[in-house]
């Protein structure tokens, strides 16, 4: 795929997820310990939100087939390198990586949830760790938040 045509993909799937309704802070729309499979994701994502649900004891399940599987998430990574414009007014730099996943109900076929994080830190610039490890770490956090508590708690 070409870096100008990825780029294209990445932003029309950018919009698209702006244009869904955010999930409400109250609202948990994954349930606690649902089986999730994680599809391929560009930049080896999908590798990195592994890692992060492991580290931050997310309480869903991640399983390797599709037929075991309650939901499906999948994305996009778009990296940003080398542009003219990019060096910010308040921080050295912006997002170099720029990332959205999507939590899918394969029954209803409807999307349950969805979020987007860049890996660029606001007050830190370019001395906080970046990549592709700092964007699956926001993304999960978000993730997170929106699996529901366990009952009973």
């Amino acid at each position: 795929m070409r870096p100008a045509h990825a780029l294209t993909v990445g932003f029309a799937v950018l919009l698209i997820c702006a244009m869904v309704p955010v999930t409400v802070a109250g609202d948990r729309p994954i349930p606690y310990g649902a089986k999730i499979v994680i599809e391929e994701m560009e930049g080896d994502l999908d590798g990195f939100i592994r890692a992060e649900i492991v580290k931050k004891k997310v309480p869903i399940e991640v399983v390797l087939n599709s037929e075991d599987a309650d939901y499906i998430m999948s994305g996009s990574l778009v990296i940003q390198e080398k542009r003219a414009w990019h060096e910010g007014w308040l921080s050295a730099e912006k997002d170099h990586n720029v990332a959205n996943i999507m939590v899918i109900d394969p029954k209803e076929k409807r999307m349950i949830w969805a979020s987007e994080a860049g890996d660029r830190s606001w007050w830190w610039g370019s001395l906080k760790r970046g990549g592709q490890r700092k964007t699956a770490e926001r993304l999960v956090n978000n993730l997170k938040k929106a699996v529901a508590r366990k009952s009973g708690r």
